[in-house]
């Protein structure tokens, strides 16, 4: 494996806490959370991009 990084994410207090409520069942934490999202976006690159793009559409619709 490479070379492991360290960052910090800056997200919002109630979106957070919102996160943490729905990955506390499964048993991981925020920081597993991100590194399977990098991983699922690496590893299946087409359906990352397709989804990521919908999801930004759909948000610029809803501002």
């Amino acid at each position: 494996m490479g070379k492991t990084e360290i960052i910090t994410i800056t997200i919002d207090s109630e979106l957070m806490a919102q996160v943490e409520d729905l990955i506390k069942p499964m048993g991981i934490s925020i920081g597993d959370l991100i590194n399977q999202f990098c991983h699922w976006c690496i590893y299946d690159t087409e359906k990352a991009i397709a989804y990521l793009k919908a999801d930004q559409e759909a948000q610029t619709e809803q501002a």
